[in-house]
């Protein structure tokens, strides 16, 4: 029976793919042997953010071309793929290059294309068959570029053999730039080699971030050291590495030999460079924890050599409340380490801080049996965070946890229920009406320097009506204002009068702030 289908006609395309590449093995090693090729370049050239789009790379004219990364098994030379911007101009955050080969309408029409590589993912059956044809030899995002690039990746089996730098490095040395990559759902996988997030050359630093939503991402799993959050080298620290992990409801994994915070001291500042952030997000029931086959890296504080600043730092996010026991919050696990109980993992690292996490803006440390604390409506829920609990699993492939135990139990970061308390929340609407306007405003300039409560304009319940309460009022209001329909808008003459009083306001609010 003839296959018309798209995901059969997917299939009996990897099958073919897989298929050659096991039969041109001996052409590819000769292949590789040659002198690598330069790197193909994301250019934006073609009218769509698609990856599988051949007008969007750089290299469409060199004899056998046009060429496109992944590779799917054909014997040419090994090649780079970096994304550093849209025809030539700084690429905006909001414009992101789409790698999703299930619904990319370029991606069948891009079967007949080469693929340049040279790697040995495509070389070995064995691992052909594990890591599937859409091989990348090294992937960089931003580098030698001060602008911002981002990848998305939504479906697919994505495997890179070499080195993959998401923030490599500005174009001078005094310049920054950003790396992201957001991962939905498919499945990236670096076998053999890092995943560095913010790095550095002698042009520049580069800050790199991975925002995992979805689907399987594992680093270093048959070599290497893994994760790596603000790497570097001989050209000193990269700048500010972040990993943010969420909790899909829909599984997946995040697994790595080992997970390093804030990687390379060397000249780092410990504020622009040198930082590395963990962001973890409470939703859909739970964090999931970050599965480390051996080492959790936490380099924070003076280096040994006391030459650079590492920080390393922990926050938790809550995207929905915690269930409550008591008043007391559910325990999380954040980072399983040895897991599989194979390479005797540990927490090591180095830095005069000790082996611990700092806070996310690094005021203060969270020793064991520290509180983590985080808020979420009008509720702080509490924890304790300890470097010795343990985590245990009833589908680790799908990160479904079974239990969560607390100090001496094993080697994890794990946080454990404290309790929980109702808090103020800041609060503009003076007037009790549902908005925040220019009513409220002139309450607040009415009982300016008074002990008026919330409803006579202290909007932060400190006491007495200052300027931080102002602060809050435009916050508030600006929030409004950005979602009103034009037919919300006041009236000239009230809007005028709304801005005359406000900066006629401000001299007599700092005076009273001093």
């Amino acid at each position: 029976m003839k296959c018309l289908s798209h995901p059969c006609r997917h299939l009996a395309k990897r099958r073919f793919n897989a298929f050659a590449a096991v039969a041109q093995a001996a052409v590819v090693l000769l292949a590789t042997s040659a002198t690598a090729q330069a790197a193909i370049s994301w250019d934006g050239g073609g009218s769509s953010m698609w990856w599988f789009d051949p007008a969007n790379w750089s290299r469409q004219t060199d004899p056998g071309g046009p060429f496109l990364p992944p590779s799917q098994g054909q014997p040419v030379f090994a090649t780079d793929a970096q994304i550093n911007g849209v025809g030539g101009a700084p690429q905006t955050m909001g414009a992101e290059v789409v790698y999703d080969p299930a619904n990319d309408p370029f991606f069948d029409a891009a079967d007949d294309l080469a693929y340049p590589t040279g790697s040995v993912l495509t070389t070995s059956p064995s691992v052909m068959r594990d890591y599937g044809p859409q091989t990348i030899y090294r992937l960089y995002i931003s580098r030698n570029t001060t602008n911002a690039n981002v990848l998305r990746i939504l479906s697919g089996d994505l495997a890179i053999e070499s080195t993959t730098i998401i923030g490599r490095s500005g174009s001078t040395a005094e310049a920054q730039n950003l790396g992201m990559v957001i991962q939905e759902g498919g499945s990236l996988r670096l076998p053999l080699e890092n995943l560095d997030l913010g790095n550095r050359e002698t042009s520049g630093w580069g800050n790199g971030t991975y925002d995992y939503h979805g689907g399987i991402l594992e680093v270093a799993l048959e070599g290497d050291v893994g994760i790596r959050l603000s790497a570097g080298g001989s050209a000193g620290t990269g700048g500010v590495g972040k990993f943010i992990m969420r909790n899909p409801a829909t599984g997946g994994r995040v697994r790595t030999f080992d997970f390093e915070v804030s990687s390379h001291g060397g000249n780092g500042d410990g504020m622009t460079t040198g930082v590395g952030i963990v962001e973890l997000h409470f939703e859909n029931g739970g964090v999931q924890p970050i599965q480390l086959q051996r080492n959790l890296v936490i380099n924070n504080g003076l280096d040994d050599d006391m030459a650079g600043v590492h920080s390393a730092r922990l926050d938790l996010k809550l995207d929905a409340a915690p269930s409550l026991t008591g008043g007391v919050p559910q325990n999380l696990g954040l980072f399983d380490v040895n897991f599989g109980d194979v390479f005797a993992g540990i927490i090591t690292g180095s830095g005069d801080l000790g082996n611990v996490f700092s806070n996310v803006d690094a005021s203060d440390t969270y020793e064991e049996g520290d509180t983590v604390s985080a808020v979420f409506g009008s509720t702080r829920y509490d924890w304790t965070i300890t470097y010795t609990g343990n985590i245990t699993w009833t589908d680790a492939d799908n990160s479904v946890v079974d239990a969560i135990t607390g100090p001496g139990t094993g080697s994890d970061v794990v946080l454990i229920g404290s309790g929980s308390e109702t808090i103020a929340v800041d609060n503009a609407d003076f007037d009790g009406d549902g908005d925040v306007d220019g009513a409220d405003f002139l309450t607040w300039q009415r009982n300016l320097g008074m002990s008026a409560g919330q409803t006579g304009g202290d909007a932060n319940n400190s006491g007495t009506v200052g300027a931080a309460d102002l602060g809050i009022w435009q916050e508030q209001f600006s929030a409004a204002a950005a979602t009103a329909t034009i037919a919300t808008v006041p009236e000239p003459g009230v809007a005028g009068l709304l801005l005359a009083a406000l900066l006629a306001s401000l001299p007599a609010a700092r005076k009273r702030a001093h």
